[in-house]
């Protein structure tokens, strides 16, 4: 079976439990809004995932990716991905400032967490009256047909809605509007178990991020070391064992990284989400293809 994704192609590998995973030359942002294609990008995106899960290998944490096989393939274990969005931040910056705006500096630097804040966001559409009768959630395709319109949703549209989670409750609330717990958008069945979900917690996404940070520390540019700002991961079941490791990919659509800890000196997708030249991003890609080299070193 082949699954047809907006940005990759996967497909069935000769040996049973992977498969592979080919980048297309797409890119997307604003909520999968806006879209463009750009030639030459999904070799330099191929990289960067290889390179990082190389890294992360390297540090005995566990992951889907088996090992690069083109210059845009990826041969990987097969999983049963989990419906999340895995969000990890050292700064508060983006769309955290719209949900917990306590944290805006007077000054407009980025607040910096001294313990890495750790989010989950469900990857499924939450739509709400007057939309529908009832809240519910949806595949991302089926919202884009039904209310994605002129390359803006329709309000009472939450795309990537966070969850918060308490007592083993799981709330789907949006994602860009202040935080308020009494005023979910509904209640959903839990995704994973609690065990899971500290595994998940401790033996993915905070060793993955330290292992990145670290590595991006040891990334010198002319404006200083690269500073990991944030990162979004996804994780699965491999289909061989049944144990959840990190999946899909992380390239540079995946992250903030800012040279010399300065968002204006930013590498990564947002410079496609606030309308830079195609020519400049594909650049950029470029560049962080190379960097990401250094982590093998």
């Amino acid at each position: 079976m082949v699954i047809e994704g907006k940005t990759k192609r996967i497909t069935p590998a000769a040996e049973a439990g992977t498969v592979i995973m080919e980048t297309k030359d797409e890119l997307t942002g604003g909520d999968a809004a806006k879209k463009a294609t750009i030639a030459g990008i999904a070799a330099h995106k191929t990289l960067q995932t290889a390179n990082v899960f190389n890294l992360l290998k390297k540090h005995d944490i566990p992951v889907a990716f088996i090992e690069q096989q083109t210059e845009t393939s990826l041969l990987c274990f097969d999983c049963d991905m989990l419906p999340l969005e895995l969000v990890m931040r050292r700064y508060a910056w983006g769309s955290f400032l719209k949900r917990e705006p306590s944290f805006q500096q007077p000054d407009g630097t980025p607040y910096r967490f001294d313990t890495i804040q750790c989010d989950l966001y469900h990857k499924w559409t939450a739509v709400v009256p007057p939309l529908v009768k009832e809240p519910e959630q949806m595949d991302e395709n089926k919202a884009r047909e039904l209310y994605l319109r002129d390359g803006k949703w329709q309000e009472g549209t939450y795309t990537d809605p966070y969850l918060y989670i308490e007592n083993n409750q799981w709330q789907v609330h949006p994602p860009k509007a202040p935080f308020d717990a009494s005023k979910p958008l509904m209640t959903i069945d839990p995704v994973c178990t609690e065990a899971e979900r500290e595994d998940i917690l401790n033996q993915l996404m905070f060793p993955c991020f330290e292992a990145l940070e670290n590595a991006w520390n040891q990334v010198e540019t002319q404006f200083g070391p690269v500073a990991l700002a944030d990162i979004k991961i996804e994780a699965g079941r491999r289909k061989t064992d049944g144990k959840i490791v990190i999946a899909d990919v992380i390239d540079n659509d995946s992250w903030r990284i800012w040279p010399g800890c300065d968002p204006s000196k930013q590498l990564d997708k947002q410079n496609f989400r606030d309308g830079h030249p195609l020519s400049t991003i594909a650049d950029n890609y470029a560049l962080v293809a190379e960097l990401t080299r250094e982590f093998l070193k």
